[in-house]
């Protein structure tokens, strides 16, 4: 009888196990994150340093000098989290994406199974942001005030077992040229569930 109850027990411990590790069974949700529709809006003129030797003005292939060319912006890491940092799941990443160019479409950006919860915020960390300008050698590095971005996912993603959501950033980035020749981003964004 013993024997019987001990081995009722390793049974019931081996299934408990492969229930938890079985990913059939599991409890997350799989939640992407995608990127689309990033308005931008250029405040001031660059400072240009150097001229042309015919005009004595920067100007190259018919463009007017001082005209912002791209502005590349580097994502190494998505987070997806509750208001109260709960259960938050960290996918690191590395996307850049030219400010300057439309996106045709919802671009991927990160992807990761969540627990079943509601998802408030996403939150993207920017490794780095530069431009190159009509008429200034070389790229320009740019201030982005934080480089956290806490984008509030409004209304709440509610995060269902086995099943896939979507999450979609989209927004405006202010672009100023400050009169010392620094060029600051400031996006606005926000972030809501795809349907």
């Amino acid at each position: 009888m013993v024997y019987f109850a001990f081995l009722g027990l390793l049974l019931a411990g081996s299934m408990i196990a492969f229930l938890q590790e079985d990913p059939i069974l599991s409890k997350d949700g799989t939640v992407s994150v995608y990127i689309s529709n990033i308005q931008t809006d250029i405040v001031g003129k660059p400072t240009i340093t150097g001229s042309s030797p015919q005009s004595g003005n920067a100007h190259v292939s018919g463009r007017p000098a001082g005209t912002l060319l791209s502005l590349n912006v580097t994502f190494d890491s998505v987070t997806i989290e509750r208001n109260d940092n709960r259960n938050a799941v960290t996918t690191n990443t590395k996307f850049t994406f030219d400010l300057l160019r439309p996106f045709n479409v919802s671009t991927l950006i990160s992807s990761a199974k969540v627990p079943t919860e509601n998802v408030t915020m996403v939150t993207v960390h920017v490794a780095g942001a530069v431009a190159a300008v009509q008429g200034i050698s070389g790229l320009q590095t740019v201030k982005v005030p934080s480089s956290e971005l806490k984008i509030p996912v409004q209304p709440a993603l509610e995060v269902k077992a086995q099943a896939s959501s979507s999450i979609v950033i989209s927004g405006t980035a202010h672009i100023v040229f400050t009169g010392n020749g620094q060029i600051i981003l400031t996006p606005v964004l926000h972030a809501q569930k795809m349907t």
